[in-house]
């Protein structure tokens, strides 16, 4: 997969979160797909697979939500890294920077992405989500439903 073609695949990622469409940024994703981060048990990683769309795309919806409560107004993205695996597949490494309606910093953090060619295009089979903190950004009521790194979702002990 090229360098441009992930490019574009990462403008149209943006431009769903910038929308807050979570029906976009679920179309974004391949099923099955995963979803890893560092917020285990104990600080370990955790990986999270989605082989049903549906869950998918609640999850999804759940982390606009969690932007959208934040006052988010925008993301960008540089491209650190890009490594073409075949024609197929690729590697990128991006920096994002969330920023609040405001104009000022929500957040920045970096995200390593799987792409993988489908009949629809790119789209996102594997995900590392190291250093995005939705922690500081969701309520943490008991029974709430709370969106991780990258759109997943879980349900708050009660």
């Amino acid at each position: 997969m090229s360098l441009q073609e992930t490019a574009e695949f990462f403008e149209r990622y943006r431009d769903a979160f910038n929308r807050l469409d979570g029906e976009a940024v679920g179309d974004a994703w391949h099923v099955p797909g995963g979803i890893a981060d560092s917020h285990g048990q104990g600080g370990m990683a955790r990986v999270s697979m989605y082989a049903d769309d549906a869950a998918l795309r609640a999850n999804m919806h759940a982390l606009c939500d969690v932007y959208r409560n934040n006052s988010f107004g925008s993301a960008e993205f540089e491209l650190l890294d890009h490594v073409a695996l075949g024609a197929n597949h690729a590697f990128a490494h991006l920096q994002w920077v969330l920023h609040r309606a405001d104009g000022s910093e929500l957040q920045r953090f970096r995200t390593g992405y799987q792409l993988a060619r489908t009949g629809d295009g790119p789209r996102a089979l594997l995900a590392v989500a190291y250093q995005e903190d939705l922690v500081s950004m969701t309520p943490q009521a008991p029974g709430a439903h709370v969106a991780e790194p990258c759109g997943h979702a879980r349900t708050s002990p009660k």
